[in-house]
């Protein structure tokens, strides 16, 4: 798997900025060339990895972006958003739970 692709071959936000005229303010410039956006890859990356977490993105119909780019795309725009607590909270979300 590289790094433009998903488990699921969704395409990323990169390819999707890349084949559509997207215009992306100077804060998600900034937030997708920043140490950031790598941290919160690679943590979101690890919730899809993990079988433990439900990182289904069926349910969003209509939406070609996968869960970590989808949450990338939501942190570029939100810079005030804080990157531990968000991450926290969606291990929290999207954690199975065994009856």
């Amino acid at each position: 798997m590289t790094s433009s692709t998903t488990a699921d071959d969704e395409p990323t936000i990169t390819q999707l900025l890349n084949e559509e005229e997207v215009v992306m303010t100077p804060t998600q410039r900034r937030f997708y060339a920043s140490d950031d956006c790598i941290t919160a890859r690679m943590a979101l990356q690890h919730l899809v990895d993990n079988p433990l977490y439900n990182t289904d993105s069926s349910y969003f119909s209509g939406n070609e972006l996968g869960f970590v780019d989808r949450h990338l795309y939501y942190l570029s725009t939100h810079p005030t958003t804080q990157l531990t607590g968000y991450i926290s909270n969606l291990r929290l979300m999207t954690k199975i739970h065994a009856l």
